[in-house]
């Protein structure tokens, strides 16, 4: 558990990157966004040059997501830029393979210019692009080349490739690995779709079912977090899996979101649409601020609160206006589990309760389903002002409460009773115990501070203290501060926390 958890350390400044990307990304879309026009309209030159830079670049960084955490764990563990270099080498060779040997007949959604990779030949019937495999190829990667330079650092300076210095023979060896993995991708990656096209003509065989829709709305957050979203999104969001509709005209739309625009667009009340949208509303408006909240409240330190406040506070307008939820998920995911299944499970729920209930509120969109951001305030209040949506606004706006209310309570109650020895193994009391012992005993603690993700401890002699003893319980990592030391039990150092704090009042009333 304590490796999980030092997964959090390194991909922190890659998931700041990607909070700063929806940022921009958001700005972007909110200035040239026509259909909130009715708040306001920009046509200075300048400043719609100056939102598309911000799309852009946030769109990149959104895109290219998994290349930036790579390129995190390649430097992880190494005083060398030889390590990074050789892998992003080989991430290009692999990019490439995919997009030159990729079996012909693949959904054109299967692969993105990763990186802005693309090839135009007679050879083929239309511009080839790397495979979309999100986080899979880069993790490839990532072993290839950590196997590949631990094993040119061994390289003896005799025999009969002497003349190749050790760092070039990692990038070769790098790139012998990373030709089999790309060879092994085109491989693998049908069947991978194959699979998932299961999934989705499963979920396409009846749209209204709000079972499906259950299975739709894990599938996507899924996907999403593994950077395939686009797999599935395209399908629904602008496919004939998503339904059809023809106009007066006889012009056929397709797609949820399709439909949802050509109809907001004809000046018609949508209907029968926006299904697929409707649950973004309450997740980014009601219950990631209240999770946010509840892991505000999970910090003892007030002086730390005092610090961290103005970063909740933004990460809450934040989820508001675009929506936070890939760096929020990503973060679930690998400092507590049992909230991340919580909240699929949840999300899940909230597509099936939605459609059993015919609320529907989609949003207007022609961009890409990789950086497309739904369920936002502005497009909220601009269908707060139709007359004909009404009751879909107050039925949202109750269910939206609702889930603030669980993801805040349960949010703080994961972390003060779940979060360590969920099954009752005396996991917990061992890990307790063991750190009493470790910091000296009760008697040596003077004060301790705990978060969501480590506690802080005063102590009366710090040369009592066992810190390789504090490692093998599970700490990440200890750091001395001016606050006291600070020790990364992960999720778990609040109960930690709470269990010690018990301990020494009863020590101080026995006395």
């Amino acid at each position: 558990m304590r490796r999980w958890h030092s997964l959090l350390e390194i991909i922190q400044f890659p998931l700041k990157m990607l909070f700063v990307a929806i940022i921009l990304t958001g700005l972007g879309t909110l200035i040239t966004n026509q259909s909130l026009s009715v708040f306001w309209s920009v046509n200075d030159r300048n400043i719609l040059l100056l939102a598309d830079l911000f799309k852009r670049t946030g769109s990149f960084i959104i895109i290219n997501f998994p290349f930036f955490v790579m390129i995190k764990f390649l430097a992880t563990k190494s005083n060398s830029s030889v390590p990074i270099m050789i892998g992003i080498t080989g991430y290009v060779l692999v990019l490439v393979i995919t997009m030159l040997f990729q079996p012909s007949g693949l959904p054109t959604s299967a692969s993105s210019a990763i990186l802005g990779l693309s090839y135009s030949s007679s050879l083929f019937d239309r511009t080839r692009y790397p495979l979309q495999t999100g986080f899979f190829a880069c993790a490839a990667v990532v072993l290839a080349s950590r196997i590949a330079y631990s094993k040119s650092r061994t390289k003896s300076i005799y025999g009969f490739f002497s003349f190749v210095d050790r760092d070039t023979w990692g990038l070769i060896l790098t790139l012998v690995l990373c030709l089999i993995t790309g060879f092994a991708l085109v491989w693998i990656w049908p069947i991978v779709l194959s699979l998932l096209n299961t999934i989705f003509e499963f979920i396409a065989t009846d749209i209204t079912n709000p079972m499906n829709l259950f299975v739709y709305g894990v599938m996507d957050r899924i996907l999403a977090d593994l950077n395939l979203g686009a797999l599935m999104r395209n399908l629904f969001w602008f496919g004939e899996q998503g339904g059809t509709w023809i106009n007066n005209l006889g012009v056929n739309y397709t797609g949820d979101v399709g439909i949802w625009t050509a109809q907001m667009n004809s000046l018609i009340t949508p209907s029968g649409v926006g299904r697929l949208i409707t649950p973004y509303y309450v997740l980014n408006l009601f219950a990631v601020p209240g999770m946010l909240i509840g892991f505000y409240t999970m910090f003892t330190d007030k002086m730390e609160k005092r610090r961290i406040r103005l970063f909740f506070l933004v990460a809450i307008l934040v989820s508001l206006v675009t929506g936070t939820l890939l760096p929020l998920e990503l973060y679930l995911l690998i400092l507590t589990p049992l909230l991340f299944v919580f909240h699929l499970v949840v999300t899940g729920a909230l597509f099936g309760i939605f459609q059993s209930m015919s609320v529907t509120l989609g949003f207007s969109y022609a961009g890409s389903t990789v950086t497309a951001m739904p369920g936002t305030l502005f497009d909220f209040m601009l269908y707060v002002r139709n007359p004909n949506m009404q009751h879909t606004i107050q039925m949202i706006f109750v269910v939206g409460v609702i889930l603030f209310v669980l993801y805040l309570a349960f949010t703080r109650f994961y972390f003060k009773y779940l979060a360590l020895d969920l099954f009752n193994t005396g996991a917990s009391k061992r890990r307790v115990e063991g750190f009493i012992l470790a910091v000296g005993g009760l008697e040596n603690i003077k004060m301790m501070h705990s978060s969501p993700t480590r506690l802080t401890i005063q102590v009366v002699d710090s040369s009592l203290i066992n810190f390789s003893q504090i490692q093998r319980l599970g700490a990440s990592r200890v750091v001395e501060s001016r606050a006291g030391y600070s020790v990364n039990f992960g999720a778990g150092s609040t109960i930690i926390k709470n269990e010690i704090n018990k301990r020494i009042k009863e020590m101080k009333r026995s006395a």
